[in-house]
């Protein structure tokens, strides 16, 4: 019998769906079969966290650490200090960080402007404008990579030149020393080898190395090389078996750790800059590029992806100086401050390595819970929650903050969890050891953000895709990018949708 393209088309499209709807049966391990239903793609908040199940015990002590490395800056406080939450009290370096984030701060609103300016068609005067916006972030890249390297050269300058000596060699002998005066202009690391020969006008020295020359022994200062280090010996009467040697830089001194640091967080701070500076450029060109083509869908769609992605490296740089800066996360007392300004600290981003500071609840009690590894990435410190006390049912609320994330795991009925502790928010007296708690930590939430049940969002060979309405028992599989998933059960819809597209979606 002859049959239609289209009756052919509508039987493959339902195969495929039956397929695809056997595939999520089979996924999730129903005994139901699942039913299917549509959604309508809408605009609603989001808020991603996790909700787990708690222990009311008694307050501990709070160890704070840097969640970055970097350099201590700033000491705002001292032990028996009493702080509020959210008092700063440290701080490491963050002239970079404040850089990078003014740079992405700016690249947000250059896309912001572009995205509406493609909307709304370009002018030649707005042609223009984004001709000067990406010259001024050209020449932004170019100021930054100039000041970047300064602070580079500055900082390898300093590391060349720790600690500078002559160490003399495990065969000298008399008491003669040498000293090492003045400050080392070259680039290259290596060192000077210092040894005494005798002529018929008097004792001279002679080096090699990074250089090749002589001079004449002296108890006044006399060139060493060309690249101004100076030599002085304690007297003019030297063994000839006698010789020293200077190392640039000498990795033996007090100072080279330091100096080591802060040389490769210069560089660091290079990087972190130009790559800010280059997104600021990449963004202005983006923006030039849309306002001289006609606008076309596909336009739109790249538009709003740069406007996504330059927020998203704004919520980083802003994440990443807020990790430059340690506060209270409650009211308490400080007990101890380990950290000292201009001290070097390592980081960790999952939970705080050395105590940089330490202090006291002025709580009585906190909330002890275990967070499944399939949800530890969705929360972090200082994440507020919402604490619901079995004695006192849902109607009473808790708030707390989650204080501490302990990095190591905890195998619960086989399943690897993680403790992580809140803080009540206020005394209570109605809060009492031992209570079951049910807790709902609160990560982010997404205000007014396209977002479809959570049951919509298919997963096939690493891609993610939905299942569109087309209408007449039609559909069409379209490829998306997820953002944050809610507890309430939408999931965030970064591209791939629009509001008002109907989505499968599938239930018990």
């Amino acid at each position: 019998m002859f049959k239609s393209p289209k009756i052919h088309i509508y039987i493959t499209a339902i195969a495929v769906l039956l397929i695809i709807i056997g595939s999520v049966y089979s996924s999730v391990g129903l005994r139901v079969k699942p039913h299917m239903d549509a959604a309508t793609v809408e605009k609603t908040d989001i808020t991603q966290g996790v909700r787990v199940d708690g222990t009311v015990k008694a307050a501990q002590d709070l160890n704070l650490a840097f969640v970055q490395g970097g350099t201590v800056s700033k000491i705002n406080v001292k032990a028996g200090d009493s702080v509020k939450k959210g008092q700063i009290l440290a701080e490491l370096d963050s002239k970079g960080l404040s850089a990078s984030l003014s740079q992405v701060s700016a690249a947000v609103q250059g896309s912001e402007a572009a995205y509406e300016k493609i909307l709304n068609g370009a002018t030649d005067q707005d042609i223009n404008i984004a001709k000067v916006a990406l010259a001024n972030a050209k020449t932004s890249l170019n100021n930054a990579n100039s000041q970047q390297q300064v602070a580079v050269d500055n900082a390898y300058k300093t590391l060349l030149n720790s600690g500078l000596a002559a160490i003399p060699d495990s065969g000298n002998s008399g008491p003669v020393t040498v000293s090492i005066f003045g400050a080392y202009t070259g680039q290259d690391q290596g060192s000077y080898k210092i040894t005494i020969f005798s002529t018929g006008n008097g004792l001279r020295f002679q080096y090699d190395g990074l250089e090749t020359g002589s001079g004449i022994v002296d108890i006044t200062p006399k060139p060493l090389g060309s690249k101004g280090l100076y030599i002085q010996f304690s007297a003019t009467s030297v063994p000839t078996n006698n010789s020293w040697t200077v190392s640039l830089p000498n990795t033996q001194a007090a100072s080279y750790v330091a100096n080591y640091n802060a040389y490769q967080s210069a560089l660091q701070n290079k990087q972190t800059a130009i790559s800010a500076a280059q997104s600021a450029v990449d963004s202005a060109q983006a923006a030039l590029d849309l306002k001289q083509t006609k606008a076309r869908p596909e336009d739109v769609a790249a538009a709003q992806a740069q406007l996504n992605a330059s927020r998203a490296q704004y919520q980083l740089a802003q994440n990443s100086y807020s990790q430059s800066i340690l506060t209270a996360p409650i009211d308490g007392i400080i007990t101890s401050v380990d950290a000292k300004v201009g001290q070097t600290v390592a980081g960790s981003t999952l939970a705080p390595g050395i105590p940089a500071i330490k202090m006291m609840s002025d709580q009585k009690f906190q909330i002890e819970t275990f967070v499944a590894e399939t949800d530890i990435g969705k929360i972090k410190v200082g994440d507020i929650a919402q604490v619901a006390l079995d004695a006192y049912g849902d109607s009473a609320n808790f708030p707390a903050i989650v204080i501490t994330i302990d990095p190591a795991t905890t195998i619960i009925k086989g399943i690897s969890t993680y403790k992580a502790t809140l803080q009540f928010n206020q005394e209570d007296q109605r809060i009492l050891a031992g209570m079951g708690a049910s807790v709902t930590i609160i990560d982010e939430k997404h205000a007014q953000v396209l977002a479809i049940p959570g049951s919509s969002v298919l997963k096939d060979n690493g891609k993610t895709f939905v299942l569109v309405d087309m209408g007449q028992s039609n559909f069409k599989k379209t490829k998306i990018t997820a953002g944050i998933t809610g507890i309430e059960g939408k999931a965030e819809v970064l591209s791939g949708l629009s509001e008002g597209q109907k989505v499968i979606y599938f239930g018990n």
